[in-house]
């Protein structure tokens, strides 16, 4: 599944496809996982956020995945900020752990949109 931004573009892995859905929203992009079907539960496994401020005192659910650059010179940080504890219902907590821990795929797929250069962090 292929998931572009004005800024950049992302892979989710073909395996993922039945289990794995994106949602943009501004300069956000969620992956969730799509069986997560209990109400209150979001499924969020992580939240790509392209910023234009770099953030100072990021939590430790907050990780910086590089730099995108434009022809401009203007600069935008891209973050993930995964999903918390309760993201998931009991019964799909080890497919959503196993498929997190592979969300490295999905940050190697970057790649720039026309007129970007993106650096890894």
């Amino acid at each position: 599944m292929h998931i572009t931004t004005d800024r950049y573009s992302i892979e989710i892995p073909d395996k993922w496809k039945e289990m794995v859905g994106a949602k943009k929203k501004g300069n956000r992009t969620d992956i969730v996982l799509l069986w997560e079907e209990e109400p209150g539960y979001s499924g969020l496994m992580v939240s790509l956020r392209c910023l234009k401020r770099k953030k100072t005192a990021p939590d430790e659910y907050t990780e910086l995945i590089g730099t995108l650059t434009g022809d401009n010179g203007g600069m935008w940080f891209l973050y993930a900020v995964y999903g918390q504890e309760g993201a998931v219902s009991e019964a799909n907590e080890d497919l959503y752990w196993r498929l997190r821990d592979q969300l490295w795929k999905v940050f190697e797929s970057i790649r720039p949109e026309d007129g970007y250069s993106f650096k890894g962090a």
